[in-house]
C-alpha cells in the first residue's frame, strides 16, 4: 500500500505552510491549523495547488506550495 503525502503527515513538526503566487508573487503562510481547516487534513499538494486563489490578483491553480 503506498502512502501518499498529504497535510496531517506532511505537517508534523514544521511551522507553516507557505503559498506564493506564481504571476503576483503574494505570498500566504498558513499555520498547520489554518491549512487543515482551509483544506482539509488529506488535501495533497496538487489539491492545494488546484483550489488555491491568490486575495491579492484573484488568479487561480498558479502557485506554489511549500513547508
Amino acid at each position: 500500500m503506498q502512502m501518499f503525502q498529504n497535510l496531517h503527515r506532511t505537517m508534523k513538526g514544521a511551522d507553516t505552510l507557505k503559498i506564493q503566487c506564481v504571476p503576483c508573487d503574494h505570498l500566504a503562510t498558513w499555520d498547520h491549523r489554518e491549512a487543515a481547516d482551509r483544506c482539509g487534513p488529506d488535501a495533497t499538494p496538487m489539491d492545494i495547488r488546484d483550489r488555491a486563489r491568490c486575495t491579492e490578483c484573484g488568479v487561480r491553480g498558479q502557485v506554489r506550495v511549500w513547508i
